[in-house]
Formats: structure tokens, C-alpha cells, sequence
């Protein structure tokens, strides 16, 4: 171990372990602080596969930048000192803690879902496909805030990659049908992860892959409300949309999901913590621009003008009289007359 460990860095402690790399909590000589220290399984020497999926993850983790993505500080794609040096999350990870408190404060886990979107929509954004968006793949750091990691199985869109990967209990059906993953196969393991956050069930179980295969193809999800009636109601169908079987049904990509989302909130009515700083409006990918509080919109005056008394006159503001107009003006211009 100590051989391997690349210089700049102490280790303290074995974090986990994963496919392709042992993680552990290292000190950072340079700036004092802790990292998530990715060091390569020996097996990356023999497995090209194993060592595509390092260096992949190299290369789009430190690509990406955003507060609900897991930041790379530094790394090596190949050879003996490769590594990747993540941001240290305390927090675990989502899934440990959907185990540890099972279903969570509604507030709580709405904020948890807009991370996790806002985060992929910044992936999808630099052209990054995550391709295995599950709860275990996303980090909780130290004030309780969401963010995506572990883009092992990602690539970039366009490349050529046709090989099925990702996790049975989140993959979009076209996925099991050997189908090339797309930005809306991502949006789908958000939907299945945001259903999972809000109702603290998964919405497909299968004790097999084959059984989680014919639920994904050929059965639909309890309705969100059903199983925890205080989410709202245009939260589900949001969601919902994001669960649609058929990928063009589907929200075209994360930022697509995220205005929905938000809007459906009320705009942004439930915050995650870093996206509570000041008011804002929609823009690219989910992030919000700050909006003037000292500019009102000015009232709309009545198109059909009004009277003095206040009341309406007879334009489209009163619509018993707008009926009534439209019924005169018919039956002064139509040419066919019904002959008695």
C-alpha cells in the first residue's frame, strides 16, 4: 500500500472499496485538508475493461465542477501511480442513509432529489452520460447537501459505448432491452431515485435480474401518493414523467427534469442548502439567475378598456357580455341562413 499511494498524500484510513479502485481518507500534504484517495485495484494491469472504466472516471470527474457533483481535485488516468483525489463527503452516502433512518422528512427529501438533479443536469450539461444513477452513487457531504459521484460507468455522448451497465433495480427499461443508453435513460434512474427518496420505497423489486427485468418492462409503479399521501401532487408527476416507459415520453435530459421540478414546488419553495442564497429565475440546466426585487410588474389594465363607475364595459373582461357580442357579431356576418 504505502508503494502505491502517490506522493502528497498520508493515508489514515480504508474508506471502501469498489470495481475498479480502493478508496481510503488521506491526508492532502499541500493544503491540509482530507480526501477521498482512489487508488486502482491491481486487476486494472490485466483487465482492459476494468481500467477503461479508471481512466474514464478520471477524465469526467475532473471535467465536471458544481456543488452537487463529488469534485476532483486531482488525479492520473494510467500507469503505476494513478489515482484520483475526490472531496472527502462525511456524510456517506444517500443510500446509507435512506438504510439508517428509512423514510425521511419530507422537506429533507425533496431538498435531497434537487441536489441530485442539479447535479446530473450539470453532467448531462458537459455532455456526460452518469449511466448508473442510483442512491449508493451519491454522497452526503458535512451540511447535509447531495451530490453525485462515482462516474465509473459514465462516458461522453457520443462515444461508442453499446455494453449494458448499470444497476438492475434503476435501469431504464431500453437498457434491458440492449438498447444504447441515453440522456433519458439517466433521467429514468433519477425518476426511480426520486421515487426511492419521497415514498422511502424502491418502486420495482425483484429478488432476481431477470424479475427486476419484467417489472421494468411490463409493470407500473405504485402511485407515489398512494404510498406517502403528503407528497405533492405535481412532485408525482413529475416523476411519474421521469418513469415513463418509453424514453420519448421521458424528460429529453436533467435540466429538463429539474424546471419541472421546481416548478412544481412552486419555484423553488423547498431548497436544497446551496441553492438557497437569493431569489431566482430558470435558466440553463436548473441554475437560477438572481431576480430584481425592486422592479414590479406593473398591473395588466383590462384590454376591453372600463367605465368610470369601475365596472367592466363590454370587451372580454365581462364574459356573459363577451358571449353575447360574439353571438351578435355571428349572426351579422354568416351567409347561410337555415330556411324555415
Amino acid at each position: 500500500m504505502t508503494g502505491r499511494v502517490p506522493p502528497g498524500y498520508n493515508v489514515i484510513q480504508r474508506l471502501g472499496a469498489g470495481r475498479t479502485a480502493l478508496v481510503w481518507l488521506a491526508h492532502e500534504e499541500a493544503t491540509g485538508r482530507q480526501v477521498a484517495l482512489k487508488i486502482p485495484r491491481p486487476e486494472l494491469n490485466t483487465d482492459p475493461v476494468l481500467r477503461r472504466m479508471f481512466e474514464n472516471e478520471v477524465q469526467i470527474t475532473l471535467k465536471l465542477d458544481h456543488p452537487n457533483v463529488v469534485r476532483a481535485y486531482s488525479g492520473r488516468t494510467t500507469g503505476d501511480e494513478a489515482f484520483l483525489a475526490l472531496e472527502y463527503c462525511p456524510g456517506g452516502t444517500l443510500d446509507q442513509l435512506l438504510l439508517e433512518r428509512g423514510r425521511l422528512p419530507l422537506e429533507k427529501a425533496i431538498g435531497l432529489v434537487l441536489d441530485v438533479a442539479n447535479g446530473l443536469a450539470h453532467t448531462h450539461d458537459a455532455k456526460v452520460l452518469h449511466r448508473d444513477v442510483k442512491p449508493a452513487n451519491v454522497f452526503v457531504d458535512g451540511e447535509g447537501r447531495a451530490k453525485l459521484g462515482d462516474f465509473g460507468t459514465g462516458t461522453f455522448k457520443g462515444d461508442d459505448a453499446e455494453e449494458r451497465v448499470g444497476t438492475a433495480f434503476y435501469m431504464a427499461p431500453e437498457v434491458f432491452e440492449g438498447r444504447p443508453t441515453s440522456l433519458r435513460s439517466d433521467v429514468y434512474s433519477l425518476g426511480v431515485l426520486a421515487y426511492e427518496v419521497l415514498s422511502g420505497e424502491r418502486p420495482f423489486v425483484g429478488s432476481s435480474y431477470e424479475a427486476l427485468m419484467v417489472a421494468h418492462l411490463h409493470s407500473l409503479p405504485r402511485e407515489l401518493r398512494q404510498v406517502r399521501s403528503e407528497v405533492p401532487i405535481k412532485v408525482t408527476q413529475v416523476v411519474g414523467r421521469a418513469l415513463a416507459r418509453d424514453p420519448v415520453r421521458r424528460y429529453p435530459d436533467a435540466a429538463a427534469f429539474v424546471a419541472a421540478y421546481r416548478e412544481a414546488m412552486g419555484l423553488a419553495s423547498v431548497e436544497s442548502p446551496a441553492a438557497a442564497e437569493s431569489p431566482q429565475t430558470l435558466g440553463r440546466g436548473g441554475v437560477r439567475r438572481p431576480t430584481p426585487v425592486d422592479s414590479p410588474v406593473p398591473p395588466r389594465e383590462p384590454r376591453g378598456g372600463g367605465r368610470p363607475d369601475g365596472r367592466p364595459s363590454a370587451g372580454h373582461d365581462d364574459p356573459v357580455q363577451a358571449k353575447d357580442e360574439r353571438a351578435r357579431t355571428k349572426r351579422s356576418w354568416w351567409p347561410f341562413r337555415r330556411r324555415r
